[in-house]
């Protein structure tokens, strides 16, 4: 018989059952026998020391110690490796990269202010596109707000999309989720981010299916083309509100003005007291001139005559009458006590004219700014450019097996190692 070796952890404790080994010519044993005998030497010997009066604390700290490596690194990584490669389901990524751009007019800027008021195409250089990085920020966070859900509704079922049959529990939504479980999800199969530096909006998409990636990036893509069209319509709209409105206010002052001169004109019956006033002077030269030549018909008559003569009374009967006329026609022109004279209304529809005239112009005033505003509002258009259309994918990518397994390995095994020093500094602290 052959001699008994102890284990080589005797020298820390005497075994009263000291393990034998025994050599033979018996054949040895394969690798499976081998190891199903070393496991169960070991949990023997174990739980033996774990159990026994004289315990020591150095093997007992050794055998919790692996014990929790088991429990607390190889179980969940095993656990998480076994649900990456068995049961996750695959999922297909999709990319795709866009920019917001202004188209904006560049003008000379040594154009004088003479060659400016003859017109903008003078001045006008080249259409130069810029990035509108401000709105290549408000597109990304549409894409991650809930109001982007509502756009896509009546384009995409985004339930039925998330809720595929062949998706895992764990990666799928939930039947009946709420809105905000909706928002969540969402954030987390989609994602949208914006360079700092070239202003290009990156957007993420995951599914279950390469076609729905390629549904649900080209959905969003026309969304975010449509609050582009929104925040330009916008913007036109504020540049030329200002503008029309002015137009209003002074269409409105052209329309008070000619209604005032038509309301003059029909009080005083005159279609232009201009007009007027020169048909009165005309009468009055001529009554003037039909005067002179009574008068000196009467002056020679009186000479050959006698006063009391038929031609003198005649005569001085015409004269009396002439005089009456250039009377009436001076006094109807600018008499004092005559408040209706022509140089009265000359002076009231000059006011009036005067004002309808500057109405006018300030109507011309606001139609050339109107037409300005209108020419920068379509010269600041905002639009979409899509540079990395969307492609229907053609392998998983997610999720990263052999990543997402080492990682959580390291993981557990950081969190371990955290966990067992500092229980072994409260055990040396104690004592």
């Amino acid at each position: 018989m052959s001699k008994p070796i102890d284990l080589p952890h005797s020298k820390l404790q005497q075994d009263p059952r000291p393990v034998e080994v025994r050599h033979s010519d018996a054949p040895a044993p394969n690798l499976y026998q081998f190891s199903k005998r070393q496991i169960n030497i070991f949990f023997r010997y174990a739980f033996q020391n774990y159990r026994g009066p004289n315990v020591n604390i150095r093997i007992k700290s050794r055998i919790i110690l692996r014990l929790s490596f088991l429990l607390c690194v190889i179980v969940p990584t095993a656990a998480s490796a076994f649900y990456l490669y068995f049961i996750a389901t695959d999922q297909y990524p999709l990319e795709t990269r866009f920019a917001v751009r202004m188209a904006q007019f560049a003008f000379d800027r040594d154009a004088n202010d003479k060659s400016s008021t003859k017109g903008t195409s003078g001045s006008m250089a080249s259409l130069v596109p810029s990035l509108a990085s401000q709105e290549a920020h408000v597109v990304a966070a549409y894409i991650r707000s809930p109001a982007i859900l509502d756009d896509l509704s009546n384009a995409i079922d985004l339930r039925s999309l998330f809720t595929r049959p062949e998706a895992d529990f764990w990666a799928r939504l939930a039947q009946n989720s709420p809105r905000e479980d909706l928002t969540r999800y969402w954030r987390s199969m989609v994602d949208a981010s914006v360079n700092t530096m070239s202003g290009v909006v990156t957007v993420s998409v995951k599914t279950f299916r390469p076609q729905d990636s390629l549904d649900l990036a080209g959905a969003i893509i026309k969304a975010s083309e449509q609050l582009v069209n929104r925040l330009s319509q916008r913007a036109r709209s504020d540049a030329m509100g200002k503008a029309e409105q002015e137009v209003r206010v002074n269409e409105q002052r052209v329309r008070t003005a000619m209604e005032e001169m038509r309301a003059y004109r029909d009080k005083e019956k005159l279609i232009s007291p201009s007009s007027e006033a020169s048909s009165t002077s005309t009468l009055l030269i001529q009554a003037m001139s039909e005067r002179i030549n009574l008068q000196a018909e009467y002056f020679v008559a009186t000479r050959a005559m006698s006063p009391d003569a038929p031609s003198v009374t005649v005569l001085k009967t015409k004269l009396d009458a002439i005089d009456d006329q250039i009377a009436r026609l001076k006094n109807q022109m600018t008499g004092n006590d005559n408040p209706r004279t022509i140089s009265a209304a000359i002076t009231q529809f000059e006011e009036l004219e005067l004002k309808r005239q500057f109405a006018e112009k300030l109507y011309m005033i606001s139609q050339s700014a109107l037409e300005r505003a209108r020419q920068r509002a379509e010269w600041q258009s905002i639009y979409l450019s899509v540079f990395v259309p969307p492609a229907l994918p053609e392998l998983s990518l997610f999720p990263q097996r052999g990543y997402f397994s080492i990682m959580t390995f390291f993981i557990c095994l950081i969190l371990w190692g955290i966990i067992a020093l500092t229980a072994a500094a409260i055990r040396d602290h104690i004592g």
